[in-house]
Parts: C-alpha cells; structure tokens; sequence
C-alpha cells in the first residue's frame, strides 16, 4: 500500500520550511474537482491521494485543495459554474460529458500546452475522440482509461464445472442454471439515474451484432431487427427465472448493481476494467473475480470493446491554468500511470507505461486482457455529441419494457421518438 502518510508528513516539513526561510510565502490554491474523495481508506482515494501529495511535494508553492462531488453531478455542476463565472481549475469529466462542453465552449482547449510537448509525447499518450473538438483541438487528457466486459466469479463456474459463455445464449443458459435464491445470475440494472453502464453493455452489443445505432444525420436508428432481439433477449432473462436477473435488479443503477456483486450475490456483473481492483478489494472473493468479454449471438464473437476515460480538464476562466496543466502533465506522467497501474488496476494512458517490467506478472493479467480486448475488437462508432441523452433514452426506453408497458417493438419507437426529438431541441 502507499504510505500516504509519510507522503503527506514529507509535504507538511517542506511548508514549514519554506513558511521559515521565506516569511510566508504565497500559496497558490489549486481547485480540483474530483469524485474520489482523497482523504478515503480505499485503494482509488489512496492512489488520487499519491498523485496530489507527489505533485505537492515537487511544487511546495501549490496546494491542490479537493472538492468532492458526485460523479452523476460533475457534468451538470461544471456547466452550471461556468454560467456563474466560478468554475475550478481542474475538473474530472467522463468521457461521454466531454462533447456538450465542447459545444457549449466551457473548456480551455490545450493547444498551447500541448506544443510545447515532442512527439514522442505526442505519440505516447491515448487521448480518445471523445476529448476532440471537430476542428482536432484537444480539450482534455485522461488520467486514466477502462475497457468494458463482465465480471464473473471464477469460482462459481469451476464449482458448477462449466465453461464461461462464449455467446449472449449461453450467458443466459450460465445465468438461468446457476443462479439460486441467495445469488443472481447477472446484476444489470438500467435505471435512469446511473445507466452508463447497462448503456454501454447495449451499444457494444448492438455494434457486434452489425446494427447502425445512429443515422448518419444523427438520427436515431433503434428500431432495427438486432435492437429488437437484444431487447427481448433482456426481457427474456427477467422472465424465465426468477434469480436470473430479478426485475427488482434490472431497474437498479450502476452502483446499487454492482453492490450486489461485491456482496457476493451476484455470478455476473456487466462492469469495466478499472472498477476491478475496487471490487476485489470490498468484496470476500477478492481474486475469484476475473473479467471477460462482452459476448454477442455469434459464437466466439465478441462485441468491440468499449473504451472510455476520465479526463483531466482546465475550464474556462479558470483562475490558475498554468499550475493545472502542470498538474494534470504531472498525473499524466509515465510514473504516475505506473504507480495507478500497480496500485488500482487503471489502463495507463502512456504507452510506455506498459514497459514496466510488472505488466509482465500475474497481478497484471486484467489490465493486459483490457488492452488486448481493445487492440483485438476495436470500436468503430462516432458517439453523438449528447451520449448522456443516448443512454438516459435507452435506460427509460428499458424501464418501460421490463415493467411491461411496452413491447421491445414499441419501446424501440419510442426510443427513437424521444431521442430525435431531444437532439431536436
């Protein structure tokens, strides 16, 4: 574990130091807002914990001061600050909240930083379309990435001597006889409220089953065959056993979902890579906990993997952006995207990074599965520039189905409906 404390005892002499020699110097207040609470007893709170203390310790005139928010709320709390002129310095957006920011012009783009680095930099460092305008400026860079597919409890399978599923048929043959009344078949909830990841286990799906999803208009394009035979695939899993995915479990958001998992009554959970270290920690069956691909119908066919990221961004109007882009230069160093790596199972966004000799050792297995996933079946897909209104429509399109007060047929028209007219607006 890191000795966040003597880390933190390190900076607290330098200040004392500088605060004697200097005559109390000025100290520059670096807002950062962030979901992970660094003060936090968990492996993602100590690991955001190391990257502020070591870029403190290397910059004794900067405290980096933590806001914590919700992830739900950074977006929505980002563009409501920049309306009232009293936006952060740094702030933690998702990858698919990147786009309307772009568009509303509330972030600072980063030319000007980013030709100062070589191109060896330049070529090293994974910055995903999300965080590009459509004019090739840059206006974040994630301090980390994820690849999506399922958590599964290893020791499950092997107790029942079964094989993992290599189909979408044979997931729900796993999850129908396997389950029990004390442990759920697949925790895939679709509640509006935090739906990005039944959301994006539907889009990945969808895409390795060849459907269009959007029109190249921008439309939408959800009431197709493939869309249909997903849907009810769902629906089916909900009704033909009672455990396999209770309907109290598939109107649950992410975390309620995965809070399942980690209690242990859950054989499947539709997650992504970076929730694993997290899982494995919380939960008694620690290393039993393995990942595997998304599935689709065809056999040994995997869907494209899902690749998304948390991105370190500079608002605009921020009040220090130059002591930010030395902070996120700083988070986004080969050694800190080894040290995040090692400690919480985050996909390093350097390339080198992957030349530490410990992507060589077993404790790396799920981080090199992700990447060769992502090499392996990449994603082709323009995500719209609002995918926050894509999932919230397909999350409401499938409340209404699992509850039975549309058919998957109606319920896909109505998904088009309602988000053709939310892009509309």
């Amino acid at each position: 574990m890191l000795n966040v404390a003597a880390i933190r005892a390190a900076v607290a002499s330098l200040a004392v130091s500088l605060l004697l020699g200097s005559g109390f110097a000025q100290r520059t207040q670096l807002e950062l807002w962030t979901f992970i609470d660094p003060s936090g007893d968990n492996v993602r709170s100590e690991t955001l914990a190391h990257v502020i203390d070591t870029f403190e310790v290397a910059n004794p005139s900067i405290d980096v001061v933590a806001n914590v928010i919700q992830w739900q709320e950074l977006d929505p709390s980002l563009l409501r600050a920049s309306r009232a002129n009293r936006v952060p310095d740094v702030a933690m957006l998702y990858s698919p909240s990147v786009p309307p920011h772009i568009a509303a012009g509330t972030l600072m783009p980063l030319t000007d930083y980013l030709a100062e680095w070589s191109q060896a930099d330049l070529e090293d460092t994974v910055i995903l379309p999300q965080s590009v305008g459509n004019d090739g400026t840059v206006y974040g860079l994630p301090w980390e990435m994820r690849v999506s597919g399922i958590m599964y409890r290893a020791d499950q399978f092997e107790a029942a001597g079964r094989e993992l599923p290599r189909s979408l048929q044979e997931l729900r043959e796993a999850a129908v006889d396997l389950s029990r009344n004390d442990l759920v078949g697949v925790s895939l909830g679709f509640s509006p409220k935090a739906p990005s990841i039944s959301a994006g286990w539907f889009l990945a799906t969808l895409l390795g089953m060849g459907a269009e999803v959007i029109n190249a208009d921008g439309t939408a394009a959800f009431a197709t065959p493939e869309a249909e035979e997903l849907v009810e695939w769902v629906h089916e899993l909900v009704t033909e056993n009672e455990d396999a995915l209770p309907q109290d479990v598939a109107l649950l958001g992410n975390e309620e979902a995965q809070q399942i998992f980690v209690a242990g009554n859950a054989l499947m959970l539709p997650s992504s890579s970076q929730r694993l270290e997290f899982v494995r920690e919380n939960s008694a069956n620690g290393d039993q906990i393995q990942m595997m691909s998304y599935p689709t119908f065809e056999l040994d066919q995997p869907a494209p993997a899902l690749v998304q990221s948390w991105s370190a961004v500079i608002p605009r109007g921020a009040e220090n952006p130059d002591e930010a882009w030395a902070f996120i230069e700083h988070w986004t160093s080969t050694e800190m995207q080894v040290m995040q790596a090692t400690q919480a199972g985050y996909i390093p966004v350097r390339r080198s990074a992957l030349e530490d000799p410990w992507f060589e050792s077993d404790a790396a297995a799920a981080i090199i599965w992700a990447v060769e996933y992502a090499a392996e079946h990449p994603m082709d897909f323009d995500f719209p520039e609002d995918t926050n209104a894509l999932y919230d429509v397909w999350a409401r399109m499938f409340e209404r189905v699992l509850t039975g007060q549309m058919t998957a047929e109606e319920g896909l028209a109505w998904a088009e409906s309602q988000y053709n007219q939310r892009i509309g607006d």
